[in-house]
């Protein structure tokens, strides 16, 4: 052993380890250098790992596993069955990362494989009990309790309790049938446990179990429990009975609130189970210093009383512990890692966080106490193990001896086999019967063989007799030959055998070792001739499946050809996903939308995504016209970005990607938000900046890069791209204690309308052919001429008194800022930044909420911020300017009134009513992940007057503006919470006013579950003309439909019109409001628009069925825009 080294354990907690055969496995649990992270290859290289202690040794080994293991690596729970070990939900590590799904670790194949994936529909949590049971037959996992957070579906049978930090305790109980692979949630009788966690749960028999101690709630808070719970699982319900302190006899010890606790069963020859409990936390976070012994749990006779163990034992949670069987009389009680200190620390802001302090004691983290059951009728403890201990000669002395005795004690246990172990037994009989027979023929022929030479050799004077044994002979060598290839038939056979075998040993190692073989199978007797004309027979039929494999190939090779042929044809669709994966990379970033662009054939197109501020142009040749790629495109509003000093972000980030590379440059066209009409020498200061996608640590380091082109009279900036990255425009701002020169504001040049950096402008570093920019400019003059009319010069004052207008309030500035004498002492684009401030209208109880925000004046975070707020009404907003670089706007309050607002009450939530520019500036970076905002609650009284039409002037604008809230007064009451919710529907309405085309529309009450039904008769109405579409665009459309989260990947790799409206109406069911409705058909019907051809037709005939039908049935608007 000094040339090898030995593998040393580490610090662990918060785990399990299992016993299969004669060695524990220990997978996951919290470690001092897990990353507190969703996902990382540090993180995926400690989960990808199982560490085994060898009793036998009494060595830990570490081996690394096959498949994808879970993410839920804290808090786990886990149960064996035969030769596998099956893990269930869990912590990730971080935040409320909680999980549901079902994997199973095979010990031996050391591969992991998943049985259900991470559920939506079920609760997901951590600290769950889990049992393998059998009942009626069938074998079943068994899972009750557990923290996580609030579920989608709750069941009326079960409990569940939320705590003030949001999340949930519940007593929710599944049952997982191991044959068919499906869960079922049972029925529940008798005095169920609370909604518990952090518990412990041990089996008692096939369908009975024992529950005890744990973590419950107490008004919104944690607290622990003494509870100790029986209870019996039959077909589909659980019987709970709690035991009460009176059921405890003997000493009347009865056992002190705890969680965090572990516990094991020990049974003996001739005693009942017992429950051992140890460690754990008490009431007050105090460690547990004790050992518990439950005896007689089966009887109902229960006596507990505390077993005298050292504190370097008992001291401990988030520990295991296992119990092992050496003897009818003798139980090792296996201790693996914990905890051994509690402290809080204040992370700031009122909140606490527990800090854990891990057993690093090499002599602690593994210890073993043996426990013998003596004649007087009672356990007691024979010695104590502890990491020096297990490396001793004596330990390896008495694990021999233990193992003799266990192996001998083993085999009497299964004297009396269960009905399906003799079942197995048969089937293995008969196959060593068959390989028996069939040993004898071989050496009856061989015998035959010899007898005939003797005859030959005998007779050999005599050619008659001679030739006719030579006959004979060569007749008998024919029959060998053919022995031969039944020999290796026979060979085929054994090593099915060998297959069988192995789960024979599984077997073995469930019941510690199966009955050898008792006695030798009779030898076959027979005639050589007959066994012959069997075994003959038997190859005529292998020979037959073969003849019918080889059809069947054939048959598998024409389907396969059949679909080569239908997948040349979807090309398109088999590329599609490709090019968005590419940006699955990106983390920590706010997405605004993503789009996928198709790139057809070699001519010139114009890819317009202008709603979030992006236009790509593709030149002329840029494909061979038989080609087609895809562009993927993700608009970002933020994240972890670090952009070059003195620069500040004018732009949307972009990320692109293509599922190939084109023969020449794209050509971006970007929106910014500097105005540099009458002031194109503020173009200058203007850059292109990148950063890559693939970064191996954030932030993602954004530099400049050199050519662009800026035009006076677009609000865009153009470049052209070959390799694609994240990609922004940047201007430059500084400060500059000397005045700004009239040229830097005004240009230097008045023949001058673009400013580019080189003169390849447009072009990567590297350059471009001659002339390239001028195209580009030629190419892009008469889109931007078509720029949106809201972008107009700040000039004079322009009062927004409209609500909800279809065009901006632009503001102007009452100054010529080309006047030196209102030049700044700033230097580069500070001055020109215009940004959008924005109303919004919720009702909150019986007052109207109006929420003002600003940002830059950009596509993207326009419609970033109005998703945002999607569930109120918007009204009207402004472009301004900052007056002051370093300064803020405010909304006034206190400025007279042009029209009587008796009645009406404004109250803003702060004063001052204040949004700083940095504020506005710094919205999506990471500590800013929402715009700045301010809230104003508008409440009219009964005698109000009828309309409110209040007006904010608003501060620190480069001109002057003013906001009006314009509001009507209430004619009806809100809905209160009595009139809204019912005993028995779950009806969801939604709230809204009248529409311009006299339907209802968000003041009438919706019945969300009537527009569903509605969507589905009209589909149903759509469904013969829906699947005849043509089946060579059905992956196309599969692609789509993934890309906007509407089908799952099953469904994409085996696609049908048929699964798409199944998916479809399965999804709608989940959607509770009626802009998620809308929202779930709009997606839908793009899906289809995208494919184009047939199928945008069949959208757009649904489209306007689905409005057709619900404004005839319901009365009022279906708000669903398509891009048609």
């Amino acid at each position: 052993m000094s040339g090898q080294s030995i593998y040393q354990f580490k610090a662990r907690a918060n785990h399990s380890a299992p016993v299969i055969g004669g060695s524990l496995y220990l997978w996951g649990g919290d470690q001092p250098d897990l990353p507190e992270v969703h996902d990382s290859p540090q993180k995926r290289k400690l989960t990808s790992t199982v560490e085994t202690f060898s009793f036998s040794s009494a060595r830990w080994s570490s081996h690394l596993t096959r498949g994808t293991p879970p993410l839920g690596v804290n808090g786990y729970s886990c149960t064996t069955f035969r030769s596998n070990i099956y893990y269930y939900a869990g912590w990730c590590g971080h935040d409320n990362c909680f999980y549901n799904s079902l994997n199973v670790l095979n010990t031996l194949t050391m591969s992991w494989t998943q049985l259900h994936p991470n559920d939506e529909s079920r609760m997901k949590k951590a600290s769950v009990g889990m049992l393998s049971m059998e009942f009626e037959g069938t074998d079943y996992l068994f899972m009750v309790g557990g923290l996580g957070t609030t579920p989608a579906v709750k069941h009326p049978q079960f409990q569940y309790d939320q705590l003030k930090d949001r999340r949930v305790l519940t007593n929710e109980q599944l049952l997982y049938n191991l044959s068919n692979g499906q869960f079922t949630i049972p029925s529940v009788t008798g005095q169920c446990c609370l909604p518990t966690s952090e518990f412990t749960i041990n089996k008692i028999s096939q369908n009975k179990g024992i529950l005890f101690g744990g973590a419950v709630t107490n008004d919104g808070l944690a607290t622990t429990t003494n509870k100790v719970y029986i209870f019996n699982v039959t077909h589909n319900t659980i019987h709970w009975e709690s035991l009460k302190k009176g059921s405890i006899s003997g000493e009347g010890l009865w056992p002190k609130e705890r969680y965090n606790h572990a516990s094991a069963i020990i049974n003996g020859d001739s005693t009942s189970p017992a429950l051992v409990v140890i460690g754990g936390l008490g009431n007050k976070n105090q460690l547990m210093n004790e050992c518990l012994l439950f005896d007689d749990i089966t009887t109902g006779q229960f006596s507990c009383k505390k077993i005298p163990l050292p504190e370097s034992v008992t001291g401990r949670y988030f520990h295991s512990l296992t119990a092992v069987t050496m003897s009818p009389h003798c139980v090792w009680l296996v201790i693996v890692g914990g905890c051994e200190e509690l402290l809080w620390k204040d992370v700031g802001g009122g909140v606490e966080k527990p800090m854990h302090t891990f057993i690093t004691d090499t002599n602690r983290l593994t210890m073993i106490y043996e426990l013998i059951y003596i004649e007087a009728g009672e356990w007691i403890v024979q010695s104590v193990l502890d990491g020096n201990d297990l490396t001793s000669k004596k330990y390896q002395e008495k694990y021999s001896s233990y193992s003799k005795t266990r192996t001998w004690w083993m085999d009497q246990l299964i004297e009396y086999p269960t009905e399906k172990e003799m079942k197995l037994q048969r089937y293995i009989q008969s196959l060593h019967q068959e390989l028996q027979v069939a040993h004898q023929n071989k050496v009856s022929l061989q015998e035959a063989l010899t007898e005939t030479n003797k005859q030959a050799d005998k007779f050999h004077d005599n050619e008659t007799v001679k030739s006719e044994k030579l006959e004979e002979v060569l007749k008998v060598q024919a029959q060998l030959q053919e022995k031969q290839i039944i020999t290796e038939d026979n060979e085929k056979l054994k090593a099915k055998v060998a297959d069988y075998e192995i789960y024979i040993t599984e077997i073995e190692e469930e019941k510690k070792r199966v009955e050898e073989e008792k006695k030798l199978i009779e030898e076959a007797k027979g005639k050589v001739e007959e066994q012959y004309l069997k075994e003959k027979q038997i190859t005529k039929e292998l020979k037959t499946k073969v003849a019918d494999n080889e059809l069947y190939t054939a048959k598998l090779m024409k389907e396969r050809e059949q679909w080569s042929q239908i997948k040349e044809t979807s090309t398109i669709g088999l590329h599609l996903i490709p090019s968005m994966d590419n940006l699955d990379c990106l983390s920590d970033v706010q997405v605004a939308e993503k789009k996928l662009f198709l790139i057809q054939g070699d001519k010139p197109q114009l890819m317009n995504w202008e709603k979030y501020g992006l236009r790509i142009g593709v030149q002329e040749g840029s494909l061979l016209s038989s080609e087609t790629v895809e562009a993927a495109v993700v608009a970002l509003v933020g994240g972890e970005f670090e952009f070059p000093a003195n620069t500040v972000l004018v732009s949307a980030v972009y990320a692109v990607s293509l599922s190939k590379p084109l023969l020449k440059r794209l050509k971006l066209e970007i929106q910014h938000c500097v105005d540099l009409t009458g002031r194109p020498g503020l173009s200058r200061y203007l850059k292109f900046a990148i950063a890559p996608v693939n970064t191996p640590s954030l932030p993602y380091h954004f530099s400049v890069v050199e050519g662009g082109e800026f035009r006076s009279n677009s609000g865009y900036g153009s470049i052209q791209r070959k390799k694609f990255c994240l990609v922004c425009i940047l201007g430059e701002d500084w400060t500059n204690e000397d005045s700004d020169s009239e040229d830097d504001e005004n240009g230097s040049n008045d023949d001058s309308s673009s400013h580019s950096s080189d003169s390849s402008s447009g072009s990567d570093k590297t350059g471009g052919p001659p002339g390239a920019s001028n195209g580009a400019a030629n190419e892009s003059n008469q889109e931007e001429e078509e720029e949106d009319e809201g972008d107009q010069e700040l000039g004079d004052k322009i009062e927004a008194v409209t609500e909800g207008a279809a065009t901006p309030l632009t503001v102007f500035d009452s100054k010529n800022e080309s006047d030196p004498s209102t030049t700044d002492k700033f230097k580069g684009v500070g001055k020109g930044i215009t940004y959008t401030g924005m109303l919004y209208y919720e009702k909150d109880g019986v007052e109207d909420l109006v929420t003002f925000t600003a940002a830059k004046k950009l596509n993207a975070l326009i419609k970033y911020i109005t998703k945002k707020h999607s569930h109120a009404k918007t009204g009207q907003h402004a472009y301004f300017r900052f007056q002051d670089k370093d300064g803020y706007i405010e909304l006034k309050f206190d400025a007279p009134q042009d029209e009587p607002i008796t009645g009406w009450d404004i109250r803003p939530h702060i004063k001052p009513c204040r949004l700083y520019r940095c504020d506005v500036n710094n919205f999506g970076s990471k500590e800013y992940p929402l715009p700045p905002s301010c809230l104003i609650s508008v409440y009219g009284s009964p005698d109000a007057v009828p309309t409110l039409h209040y007006s904010i002037p608003l501060e620190g604008v480069a001109g002057p503006v003013s906001f009006y809230i314009h509001r009507s007064l209430r004619t009806a009451p809100p809905l209160t919470d009595s009139t809204i919710s019912s005993s028995s529907s779950n009806v969801v309405h939604e709230s809204a006013s009248v529409s311009s085309t006299g339907k209802a529309s968000p003041s009438a009450t919706v019945d969300v579950n009537k527009v569903k039904k509605v969507i589905n008769d009209v589909l149903v109405s759509h469904y013969a003309d829906l699947t005849s579409l043509p089946m060579e665009a059905v992956s196309d459309l599969a692609n789509k439909l993934f890309t906007l989260h509407l089908v799952n990947n099953a469904v994409r790799g085996n696609p049908s019109i048929e699964k798409f409206i199944d998916e479809f109406k399965a999804g709608l069911i989940f959607q509770r409001k009626l802009p998620q409705v809308e929202e779930h058909c709009q997606k839908f019907l793009n899906s289809f628009i995208a494919v184009s051809g047939s199928y945008a037709y069949a959208a757009i005939a649904l489209h306007q069925d689905w409005i057709e039908a619900i404004s005839n049935e319901l009365g009022f608007d279906f708000n669903v825009d398509i891009d048609n």
